[in-house]
Parts: C-alpha cells; structure tokens; sequence
C-alpha cells in the first residue's frame, strides 16, 4: 500500500513539474516564478507523506535518486523551470538531501517535525525569496556573498512562525504529543530566529539543507527536554546573540561571522553547559584580543594571508564547526568521549591561532616545518620556536582551565598525564596544521609584483596564478582538518587511557 501511495505521490510531483515547465514555456512565465512554484509544491506534497505512509523505506529511495537526478540535471542543465539561475545554485540538490535526513531520523518518532521542517523549507523560505525580489524598495544586506533584504527576512520569521504554531497544534497527534498554546508560542519564536538567521547566511541554494535541519534541531531539542532545558537554551540563546553582536560592532566579527558565530554559539550555550562554553570562549576572547595587538606590524602581512583579522562565517565554521559537531554527538549519544575531543578541538584551533599571531612577532626568520630551511614570514608551513611556545601555552590555556569547570576529569586516577596529553593533542593539531599548510594548501602569485600569497586577487585587482597545493583546500580548510585532528587525537588518547 505504501508503493501505491508513494507513486501517486510521486506522479502528481511529475506532473505538478512537468505542468510548470509546460507553463512557463506556453505562456512565457519567468523562470524564478516556476522554480518557486515548483519548490513549493513539491514541498507540499512530500510534506503529507507521514500522514499516508507507513515505512519510510519508498520515500528514502525516491529522494535518493532524486539527489542523483538533481546533480545530472544540474551539470547537464536539464529542467531550466527548476534549476536555471542567475547565479549557480545547489538548492535542489539539497532539497532532498535534507528531506532524506530528516526522514531517516524523525520518520519513527518525530514526525511532527519532519512535517514543519519540511512545509517551513517550501513556504516560509520561498515566500522570503519572493518577497525580497519583488518589493519595490528593499533594504538590502550582504552577509554571505548574497544580497538578502530586510523585508525578506521579516517573511522568513513571520512564515516560520506561523507554520511552526500551527504545526504543533494540528499535526503533534501524529506523535502522541500534547503542545500548550504557550509551550508552542514559545517553541515557535525560537525555531523563526534560527531560520532566519540561517537563511540570512544561506549561499548557492544551502538555506535548502540549513533551514529545515536548523527548524529540526530546535524544535527536537525543546520538545524532548525539560522547561528548565529549555529556559537555559533560551538564555543560551540570548548569550550568543549578545556575543555575536558585540564582537561585530567590535571588528572581531564580520556580518557572516557574526551570524555563524551566534548559530553555534546557540548550540555550545544553550545545549551544552559551563564546561563546553569556557572552553570555545577562552578561545574567542582571547584569539580575538590577540589579532588586535601590534596592529601595525601584522598590516606587514596583510598581502600575504588569506584573510585578516576580522573572522568571517568561513573562519568561524573552520575553527569552530568541529567543536559544534561534537556537541551535537554529545547531545544525542552521550559519553564523556565526545567532550574530551571537543577539548581537544579547541585546544587545537587554539595552539593554531596563538602560533600565528604571536609567531609574526619572532626576531628570528621562521623555518620550513619539513625541511627547516629559512623561509619568508606569512608563508604557509613557516614555523617560529616563538610561534611554538605560543602554540603550547595557548593549548595549556584550554584545557588547563577548561579542567577547573568539569568534573569528567575525576574518574581517572592520574589526572595531570591525561591533562598533559590533551595539551599535547591539541599542540599536535597545530603541527598537522602547518604540515598542511606546507604541502597542499593553495598558494598562489601575483603577477604584477611577484609575491607568493593566498590570496586569489592581489594588488587590489589583479588575479594570482595557482604555483603549488590544490586550489580548493584554502586556509579555511587547513583550519578545519586542524581542528578536525585536534578532536581525533584526543579521541584516540581517550580511547587507550580508559
């Protein structure tokens, strides 16, 4: 019963897609009209499944192969009622990418959420697109590389709300659940800020996959935990837009850096506790002071490194978009594990960021890591003994204090070794950073002065030639593998420890 269901299902999709492209091309319908129509509907429709189906088996292949067709049509330029943009776009390939997770997970208990994640994805984040094309005077913002309006995102939240409201006090019978009037109201404000914000950020088509993971993740986390989880996630909530606003207006932050800042930090404070929230804030504070000392003499190398020091969403997700995934494991499978590697994570961005920004101080020429051979100051790879030291205190900082406000590290009954080891993890992580940076980062030249650099426009105007390294691994993803082997050494420390 499910496969006749699911292919009428499937067959009204193909004519609700196939009657738009017929449309547009009859009528000559603009294509931005027909892809949101198409993204709408076809929202819709794979929206009601849980109410008809009864296995989630027929709709996990379905949206598979929808992926696989999706990424065809795209490179192909198949279907131009669906994917032809302006701009390139990976938003229908997303779509059922996060239809395929959100069915995967919440299908057996949850599907409340998977109906509002999936109605808030093809409704309120069309109706932001439309209305923010189509107002006669939008008030623009740039976050992300992509203009957003005001106006726009006023829809998001509005939309969002409303759907998420209703949603809980039409659909929650589907899972057994009771919602008060308050309890949703509630629920419902916080799950609109988070897609918002997510959708603000949003670039080629991601809001598809944010959106409706970040309205999931809200609406799972305040539905299965206490009031009292909930007011601390609220109040998490709040911290992190006081952070975020705060280091923006203080240049620490960029606009994308700000909003991916108060993301995770929503998900370090408000799911997490003191113990996860000392750790990635010793880090900001103090990393972000740093970056401001001796201005003048880090400007030297301004031409030479990727990107300055006010951190943008790409910077902010490197060093700290590990450290959040570990707190999502940590939140769905508890163990003590998962904290340990989040330290360690920490204390690898850390050791990192302090090598860099107190290495450049050295009086004496830094040396290749892999042939210690003297190389210029900024360059990828370049090591310092001052930069070293920087790098071991800047890993003691974290998880020295971060030791003061837990209690995980009692159940061993050598504490300082496993201290020493975490320190020497994160120190480690660094050390896989310069490695890194030295072999297969991208580093490129200039053509009109000559200068080795990562950066890809030099000289105000003039586009650098790639010399060495991968063009697609940037100083971002060094970051992100560094934090990323941070979190697994101390992972496997903790595994032969215990």
């Amino acid at each position: 019963m499910d496969w006749i269901w699911t292919s009428i299902l499937f067959g009204a999709l193909l004519v609700a897609i196939g009657s738009a492209e017929f449309l547009r091309k009859r009528y000559q319908f603009s294509i931005k009209i027909t892809r949101k129509f198409i993204h709408i509907i076809t929202g819709i429709f794979i929206a009601v499944t849980p109410l008809v189906l009864y296995s989630k088996f027929p709709l996990l292949i379905i949206s598979g192969l929808f992926i696989l067709v999706n990424i065809f049509a795209i490179k192909l330029h198949w279907m131009p009622g669906m994917h032809a943009t302006e701009k390139v776009s990976y938003g229908t390939v997303f779509y059922p990418i996060s239809f395929f997770i959100l069915t995967f997970f919440l299908w057996q208990n949850h599907k409340t959420i998977l109906v509002i994640a999936i109605l808030i994805m093809a409704i309120a984040d069309a109706m932001a697109a439309i209305v923010g094309e189509n107002i006669k005077k939008p008030i623009r913002y740039q976050i992300s590389g992509e203009l957003k309006s005001f106006q726009g995102s006023a829809v998001m939240f509005a939309t969002t709300f409303i759907i998420t409201l209703l949603g809980l006090k039409l659909f929650a019978q589907i899972d057994n659940l009771t919602v008060a009037i308050t309890q949703a109201i509630w629920i419902s404000g916080m799950v609109a800020i988070i897609t918002t914000a997510c959708e603000s950020i949003s670039f080629k088509g991601s809001d598809n996959l944010t959106v409706p993971l970040g309205a999931a993740f809200v609406l799972h986390y305040m539905i299965t935990h206490t009031q009292t989880q909930n007011i601390n996630f609220t109040i998490g909530l709040g911290i992190a837009l006081l952070i975020a606003s705060g280091s923006y207006f203080l240049h620490f932050l960029s606009g994308s850096g700000a909003v991916s800042t108060f993301l995770l930090g929503t998900v370090v404070f408000g799911t997490g506790s003191w113990e996860f929230s000392l750790p990635i804030l010793l880090f900001f504070i103090l990393s972000s002071l740093l970056s401001k000392i001796g201005k003048t003499w880090k400007q030297k190398f301004a031409d030479t490194f990727q990107k300055g020091g006010r951190r943008d969403f790409g910077q902010v997700l490197a060093n700290g978009g590990i450290a959040g995934a570990i707190i999502l494991l940590w939140n769905y499978f508890p163990h003590d594990m998962w904290y340990f590697a989040f330290v360690g994570s920490i204390s690898a961005v850390t050791a990192d960021t302090w090598a860099t920004e107190i290495g450049v101080f050295s009086k004496l020429p830094p040396r290749h890591i892999l042939n210690f051979k003297q190389v210029k100051p900024g360059t990828s790879g370049g090591v310092t003994v001052l930069g070293f030291m920087g790098a071991l205190f800047g890993s003691f900082v974290i998880v020295f204090f971060g030791s003061l406000v837990t209690t995980r590290y009692d159940s061993f009954s050598h504490i300082l070794p496993f201290i020493a080891m975490i320190i020497i993890a994160g120190l480690l992580g660094s050390v896989v950073d310069s490695i890194i940076g030295a072999t297969i980062q991208s580093q490129y030249q200039c053509p009109n002065c000559g200068k080795i650099t990562e950066k890809k426009i030099h000289c105000q105007h003039h586009a650098t030639k790639l010399i060495s390294g991968f063009r697609f691994i940037d100083n971002d993803v060094v970051n992100g593998i560094c934090a990323f082997s941070g979190g697994l050494i101390t992972w496997i420390i903790y595994q032969f420890y215990v």
